[in-house]
């Protein structure tokens, strides 16, 4: 599987799972866009891209603004989201959750046959399903 992270996610983050797990590829939204390209230019981009990657995303106000979820819900991508609080958790913290709960991100988007958008718990780690795109 291929895993496209936005802006939002620590860039660190990537190089730290990308030598946790071997089997999948991740890239990050700033290895492939300048920084501050709008939702609706790569979403549409990404969704040809062969295999179509799971987007994990750490801004809840793509699933808010009309207009950046239309461009979700017509790219028929799975979108992975990092609940509120992952954004203002330090460093060391995020590490570890992210790797932990990493497994389970993995098993949920690849058992799930349609476009879904996902919910990852900062304090849980639970991965709960919020709603099909």
């Amino acid at each position: 599987m291929t895993f496209f992270t936005d802006e939002c996610f620590i860039y660190k983050a990537n190089a730290l799972l990308e030598a946790f797990d071997r089997e999948h590829q991740i890239i990050p939204l700033l290895d492939r866009f300048e920084a501050g390209t709008p939702d609706t230019d790569w979403l549409p981009s990404i969704a040809r891209w062969s295999p179509k990657p799971v987007i994990i995303c750490g801004d809840a106000r793509i699933l808010k603004n009309q207009v950046e979820r239309a461009a979700l819900k017509e790219a028929k991508l799975m979108f992975v989201l990092l609940a509120s609080g992952w954004t203002q958790t330090p460093w060391h913290t995020y590490a570890w959750k992210i790797i932990k709960v990493w497994p389970r991100i993995v098993e949920v988007t690849s058992k799930t046959l349609r476009p879904t958008v996902f919910e990852v718990s900062v304090s849980t780690l639970k991965v709960e399903k919020r709603f099909e795109t």
